[in-house]
C-alpha cells in the first residue's frame, strides 16, 4: 500500500471551499467511479472517497485543501503517475475557482 497527501493552500475562503470540494466530489463520481461521502462540518467540508484499489479524504478549510491518497497493492506502481494527475487537476480546479471568485460581481440576477 502507499499513501500520500497533497496540500494546497487558496484564498477562496470557506464558502468557496466547500462550494469546489463539492465539485470535485462530482467530479469523482462521474469521471472515476468513486463513492463518495459529503460532509460538511463548522470550519470544513471533508469527502471522503473510495473504489477498489483506492481511499482517502480530501479535507477544505477557509485556507487549505489537503487531500489523502491511500493507493492498494495493484495501484501502487502507478503512484507518482496518479499522484501527478491529481495534483494537476486538483491545481486547475483552485486556478479556475480562484480566478472565478477574483472576477464575481455583487449583481443581482433577480
Amino acid at each position: 500500500m502507499t499513501q500520500f497527501t497533497i496540500q494546497r493552500h487558496h484564498t477562496l475562503g470557506l464558502d468557496g471551499a466547500r462550494q469546489l470540494a463539492q465539485h470535485w466530489a462530482h467530479h469523482a463520481r462521474r469521471q472515476h467511479e468513486m463513492d463518495c461521502r459529503v460532509q460538511a462540518e463548522e470550519d470544513c467540508e471533508r469527502v471522503g472517497f473510495e473504489r477498489a484499489g483506492v481511499q482517502g479524504d480530501l479535507v477544505a478549510t477557509a485556507d487549505n485543501f489537503a487531500l489523502t491518497v491511500t493507493l492498494g497493492f495493484l495501484l501502487s506502481g502507478f503512484s507518482d503517475r496518479i499522484r501527478g494527475e491529481i495534483e494537476k487537476n486538483l491545481d486547475a480546479a483552485i486556478a479556475k475557482a480562484m480566478a472565478a471568485s477574483d472576477g464575481h460581481t455583487e449583481e443581482s440576477n433577480d
